[in-house]
C-alpha cells in the first residue's frame, strides 16, 4: 500500500496513457485496415485537402513535439504517405519548428518548476554534454541528426541553458531531416504499394536508430568520466 501511495502519480499517468492508446486503437483500427485495402484511394482523398492538409499535419507534428510521449515516427510515415518524401518532410519540419518554438518560450518563461512537473529534472542530470558550452552545439546537432536519439526530451532541457533561440531552432529543426526523411520515404513507399521497399527502409532505419542510441549513451558516458576526473 505504501508503494501504491508513493507511486500514485506514475500509476495514474500510466492508466491514462494505456486508456488513451486503447481508445486510439479502437478508433483507428478499421481506418488502418481500409488503408491497406485501398491505399491509393485513401491517399488521393487525403491529398484533396491541399494547403489545409499541410497545416493540419504540421499542427499534429507540433503537438507531438510538445507531448513527448506520442510517437513522431507514425506522423512522419503518414506525412510521406500523403505528400511524398519531400512534401511530407517539409510539413513535419514546419510542425517541429512550431512545437520547438513554443517549448522554448514556455521553458524560458516558467523555468525548472515547469520541466520538473512535466518531465522531471532527474532526466536532465543524465545529459551531461549540455553542461559543456564549447561542445554543446555540435554534440546536440549530432544527437538530433541521428535517428533513434531522444530528441523531444532534449528540446525541453536545452532552453534551460544559455543557447540562443536562433541556434536552438536551427538545431532542433534542420538536424531532424535525416530522421524525418527516412520515415517519409517509407510512408511514400506504402502509399505507392511498394511494401518490400518500405520494409527495407524501416529495417535500415531501425538499425541506424540502434546505433544512434548507442552513440548517445557513449556521449554521456564519456562526459561522466571527464567529470569524475
Amino acid at each position: 500500500m505504501m508503494f501504491l501511495k508513493k507511486r500514485k502519480k506514475e500509476i495514474l499517468v500510466s492508466i491514462i496513457l494505456v486508456s488513451f492508446m486503447a481508445i486510439a486503437c479502437l478508433i483507428f483500427y478499421q481506418p488502418m485496415m481500409d488503408l491497406f485495402k485501398e491505399p491509393q484511394s485513401i491517399r488521393l482523398q487525403l491529398q484533396n485537402f491541399g494547403i489545409l492538409g499541410y497545416f493540419i499535419l504540421a499542427m499534429i507534428m507540433a503537438f507531438q513535439v510538445i507531448f513527448v510521449f506520442l510517437p513522431g515516427e507514425i506522423i512522419e510515415i503518414m506525412a510521406g504517405f500523403i505528400y511524398g518524401p519531400i512534401g511530407g518532410m517539409i510539413a513535419c519540419l514546419l510542425g517541429s519548428a512550431i512545437g520547438s518554438a513554443l517549448i522554448y518560450y514556455f521553458v524560458k518563461k516558467l523555468g525548472k518548476p515547469f520541466i520538473d512537473k512535466f518531465i522531471g529534472l532527474d532526466k536532465m542530470k543524465q545529459i551531461h554534454f549540455l553542461d559543456d558550452p564549447e561542445k554543446r552545439n555540435i554534440l546536440l546537432f549530432i544527437v538530433f541528426f541521428i535517428p533513434g536519439t531522444p530528441k523531444d526530451i532534449l528540446t525541453y532541457f536545452v532552453p534551460l541553458t544559455d543557447m540562443k533561440f536562433s541556434t536552438f531552432l536551427f538545431i532542433t529543426t534542420i538536424a531532424r531531416i535525416p530522421s524525418i526523411i527516412t520515415s517519409t520515404i517509407g510512408g511514400h513507399a506504402i502509399g505507392v504499394e511498394n511494401y518490400l521497399f518500405s520494409i527495407i527502409v524501416f529495417v535500415i532505419t531501425g538499425l541506424i536508430s540502434l546505433g544512434g542510441i548507442y552513440i548517445y549513451k557513449k556521449l554521456n558516458e564519456k562526459k561522466t568520466i571527464e567529470y569524475h576526473l
